[in-house]
């Protein structure tokens, strides 16, 4: 797979970019959710909208994360980027002296974070993989496609609960445990996605910097403010 440096430029901006977008709805999602909460009056005239807002943002936070770690091999990705490297490097460098260095067992350390690997393989993070697998399972189950399980999930966690409760409560069963909430009750949390948003900057950067790509600094707007009225009067 040949790729010209500067086709590869402008996929790894188009990476970054997203990587923005998806950090942008991430912080402003979660800013909402804190807000409505523990300042309720400046959102009292909208409080439906902003709620609506806030969810929307999360769920395009996690479309943008899925296109960023999409494994198609037509997909501008972060497993795209990394084979492109390792195909490439060596014609980057005899073309232009700017380039840096190429650190292998790095790139290699960077691939196997988007192969399918098994907990005793070298340098597998089973904390990123299962991210991964839930980040594609949430748009796939809850956001893309409304799957059946999703839409019964908070009853089956509510019985889950109340059966926990009362295995609390027997305590003449030594060997009574509480049981697992159901499967599809797991979803990506704001910490969850900062860090898959992280993981995927980390590696765009250190190969923006090997090729002496400029970095875009990230900026991220809070002008949404200027929405909100503490006053209160409809």
């Amino acid at each position: 797979m040949t790729v010209e440096k500067e086709e590869f430029s402008e996929m790894l901006h188009s990476i970054d970019a997203r990587l923005s977008d998806a950090q942008y709805y991430l912080s402003v999602a979660y800013d909402l959710f804190y807000g409505l909460g523990s300042t309720p009056e400046k959102y009292a005239k909208a409080r439906h909208f902003w709620t609506m807002t806030s969810l929307g943002f999360r769920d395009l936070c996690v479309l943008y994360l899925c296109q960023v770690y999409d494994s198609h091999k037509d997909a501008v990705s972060v497993p795209k980027i990394l084979n492109i490297v390792e195909s490439n490097y060596k014609s980057w460098k005899k073309k232009s002296q700017e380039i840096g260095e190429l650190d292998r067992k790095q790139l290699e350390k960077d691939q196997i974070k988007f192969k399918y690997k098994e907990a005793g393989d070298k340098d597998y993070d089973p904390n990123l993989d299962e991210l991964k697998k839930i980040l594609f399972n949430q748009r796939d189950k809850a956001i893309a496609h409304r799957d059946k399980a999703e839409v019964f999930k908070y009853k089956k966690a509510l019985g889950v609960r109340e059966k926990n409760r009362n295995i609390l409560k027997n305590e003449e069963d030594e060997n009574a445990r509480p049981l697992p909430m159901p499967e599809e009750m797991t979803t990506l949390k704001q910490d969850d996605l900062q860090k898959l948003i992280d993981e995927a900057r980390e590696i765009c950067h250190r190969y923006m910097s090997l090729l002496n790509i400029e970095i875009p600094s990230l900026e991220l707007q809070e002008d949404y403010n200027n929405l909100l009225d503490i006053s209160t009067t409809p």
